[in-house]
């Protein structure tokens, strides 16, 4: 496959980078997410291995240039796959180059502005944009993304928001590319949005009656309260990943762990406290 890219991806890099270097200077044209840079091929790896793609996932790449990563994802692993990007040139060399490598019925390549194109069936999300576009992504991401979707995001992290892992790497035909050839990769986990005031049922040996559980949620920033008619407490270690939460709580002298999955409005998962274990459930009670 690396061949096939190769042949045609200096020709089409030396047409392309110039005016779009020149439109993302223009102030104006803020749907100019960054000049056309190939992701070298040791990094495409490595961004698939990152985001453990299989064969039910789907896969976005946003600013997708000649369509290497979703087209590799498609071959290697059966995912199907979706480019977008705004050069009609690209967009063109990609859909050669699906037809090519015989994935052809497995990805589609769209010729459009990444920062409208609905992205709500991604399972998987790949970018390689620059820092000012790649935070500007983030409120969508958190917004209309599933969560448990995965992200990798090459050299720029979505600020603030802080990344589940993180990998470094000695890269060095980017040197050329970028001026160094020290390369980062950025992974998230899109977390279940449950900001807001829930009313949790726990097990009447832990609870006389339900508790009002009030999350404040951000990019940075997850923390939460109980309460009932007598007094509030903090929630303790309170995490999202995915649909998975968890978090402890101290009520009434007993100190219990809870844990759960996130299912829209409603939370359902198993409390443990000093030998006892029994369903916890969560009913969301404002609007989102």
């Amino acid at each position: 496959m690396n061949s096939f890219f190769r042949c045609v991806a200096v020709v089409l890099a030396l047409v392309a980078a110039a005016p779009a270097l020149a439109q993302d200077l223009d102030d104006s044209k803020d749907n100019i997410a960054g000049p056309y840079v190939p992701t070298p091929w040791v990094i495409v790896e490595e961004m698939l291995k990152l985001a453990d793609i299989r064969g039910e996932d789907v896969v976005y790449d946003l600013g997708s240039g000649d369509g290497r990563l979703v087209i590799t994802a498609a071959k290697r692993f059966g995912a199907r796959g979706v480019g977008v990007e705004l050069q009609t040139e690209l967009v063109e060399m990609a859909r050669i180059g699906a037809k090519h490598e015989g994935v052809a019925d497995r990805v589609k390549f769209v010729q459009g502005d990444l920062f409208e194109t609905d992205i709500r069936s991604a399972s998987v999300v790949m970018l390689y944009l620059l820092p000012r576009f790649v935070t500007r992504l983030v409120p969508r991401f958190r917004a209309e993304l599933r969560p448990g979707t995965r992200i990798v995001s090459h050299d720029y992290p979505l600020a603030p928001w802080p990344p589940d892992k993180e990998l470094s790497m000695d890269v060095p035909e980017k040197e050329m590319i970028s001026g160094t050839s020290w390369t980062r990769l950025y992974y998230y986990v899109v977390p279940a949005r449950v900001g807001g005031a829930w009313e949790l049922s726990l097990p009447k040996a832990l609870a006389e009656g339900p508790l009002t559980v009030n999350i404040v949620q951000a990019p940075d920033s997850l923390s939460g309260t109980a309460s009932d008619a007598e007094q509030a407490v903090p929630l303790r270690d309170l995490a999202v990943r995915g649909v998975s939460i968890r978090f402890g709580l101290l009520h009434r002298g007993q100190l219990m762990a809870l844990e759960g999955k996130v299912d829209g409005r409603t939370m359902v998962g198993e409390a443990r406290a000093r030998g006892i274990r029994e369903p916890w459930t969560a009913r969301y009670r404002d609007g989102r």
